[in-house]
């Protein structure tokens, strides 16, 4: 209790001050017994209105930060302690850092445009080779999830692999306070995020402040053909290790051979050593994420052999160039987000893909781009129109507008399609596509892509 109070600058408003509890919830639908219950104020929720149900699954105890909303429990009821701190989300997070500090893993940070999740996946596939390691579940990767993921860091744990998400410049700056990264990773810079940061530049600072983090005796992981994070490395006061595939690196990917439809073999080149390694997802840009994985395994001390064993045997997280073979066609589920880089790294997914029949781009609009959005999704409607894509069908407003800048720029009518909703797609795709064709679909989190497969599949299966 004295470490909790400590911790989260609190005082105990009730209950004993010898109280212990193990774990800790901010869901009163998914507490267990005994765990720490923090009433976490959201702008469509408020955790202090679940304290009775929390207690009721014999939570041991809980944080507030109103007295006025501990509930009165029945006479004969146990009694959970309360601890009340200023601000709950603070607590949380606070209590997240003390015990990170007490655990004392070497803790690995990964932000960037594109890739978090993917490389924070690889990264934990080549140290669990070797160390007992934790990763960020899921995309806990924000102010919530981040704390809660380094709460469950148990004293074994050597390593943790922890994905940082940020909208708004100070937010990465407070995630690696709370979590005091050694080693940081910034996947790649680009367009995303600028309703709240307007400009590229903005979002390279933003995402600077993982780099700023890191001390003296620090590791930055720099993608060594992005120029926006080689910039950000050029003054750093922490150890540089570099990769890359078309620029000198310390860490870079030569021999690349693709794997048809099934990723790339290819050969690293390290520190004047070399290792052949094979990995088995599409996408050029995945052979970045691994080179990310392989520097940040070789700061750990992981040999080799051991992260080529890692890497061959990792999974992603699904809607991540998930492939769905159904009835005799391939779907190629990349649902999961977008921005202009990551809808051209797709499109460069479906175009080298092998098929036997035609190749469909089902496109959603590309969200947060402010200013810039309806630029950025005539771009890729001219893209489309230069490349051998056989169909290309958009959802949304602005999808619509790369749709109609592909016909503008000569592709023939009957192959653009400017669905109105994702059910109206679904609808021309069951009608049209047809054994052997392959389906690519993207489009940000908001714009929901998967309700357009998920009705593909459900019309196809009457």
């Amino acid at each position: 209790m004295k470490k909790l109070l400590r911790a989260v600058r609190g005082e105990l408003a009730r209950g004993d001050a010898a109280g212990r509890f193990e774990g800790v919830s901010i869901d009163s639908r998914t507490v267990q017994p005994g765990q720490l219950f923090v009433c976490i104020v959201g702008e469509r929720f408020d955790g202090h209105d679940f304290l009775a149900q929390a207690f009721e699954k014999k939570a041991a105890g809980a944080v507030v930060s109103s007295r006025e909303k501990i509930p009165a429990l029945p006479p004969d009821a146990p009694k959970p302690f309360v601890v009340q701190a200023r601000d709950t989300l603070a607590a949380l997070q606070d209590l997240a850092h003390c015990h990170r500090n007490s655990v004392s893993p070497r803790v690995v940070g990964v932000t960037g445009t594109n890739g978090k999740s993917s490389t924070k996946e690889m990264i934990a596939s080549v140290c669990e080779t070797k160390f007992k390691t934790l990763k960020t579940g899921g995309n806990l990767n924000n102010h919530i999830g981040l704390p809660l993921t380094l709460l469950e860091l148990a004293p074994g744990h050597e390593v943790a692999v922890l994905e940082m998400g940020m909208s708004a410049a100070g937010e990465i700056r407070r995630l690696a306070e709370i979590a005091r990264p050694d080693i940081g990773v910034i996947t790649n810079i680009s367009e995303a995020h600028l309703t709240q940061l307007k400009t590229v530049k903005n979002v390279q600072s933003a995402k600077g402040e993982l780099f700023e983090s890191l001390g003296g005796e620090g590791t930055a992981v720099v993608n060594a053909d992005d120029p926006l994070v080689l910039d950000l490395a050029r003054s750093l006061r922490a150890r540089r290790i570099t990769y890359g595939i078309d620029n000198e690196a310390d860490v870079r990917a030569g021999n690349i051979r693709p794997r048809p439809d099934r990723g790339f073999d290819f050969d690293v080149s390290m520190f004047g050593k070399s290792f052949p390694l094979t990995l088995p997802f599409l996408g050029r840009f995945n052979i970045y994420n691994a080179l990310a994985a392989v520097a940040t395994g070789h700061s750990l001390g992981v040999e080799p052999e051991h992260m080529a064993e890692g890497l061959a045997h990792c999974r992603l997280l699904g809607q991540r160039s998930e492939i769905i073979h159904h009835d005799s066609m391939t779907i190629i589920n990349d649902t999961y987000n977008a921005n202009p880089r990551s809808m051209l790294a797709a499109l460069d997914i479906l175009v080298q893909y092998r098929s036997a029949g035609r190749k469909f781009f089902v496109m959603g609009d590309m969200l947060e781009l402010d200013e810039s959005a309806p630029s950025a999704h005539a771009g890729i409607g001219e893209e489309v129109a230069r490349l051998p894509v056989d169909r290309f069908v958009t959802v949304g407003p602005l999808a619509g507008l790369a749709g109609q800048r592909a016909l503008d720029a000569g592709m023939e009518r009957d192959r653009v399609v400017l669905a109105e909703n994702h059910e109206a797609a679904a609808d021309y795709l069951s009608r049209n596509a047809r054994s052997g064709d392959c389906l690519l679909f993207k489009g940000s989190r908001g714009a929901a892509m998967e309700k357009a497969i998920q009705g593909l599949l459900k019309k196809k299966a009457l």
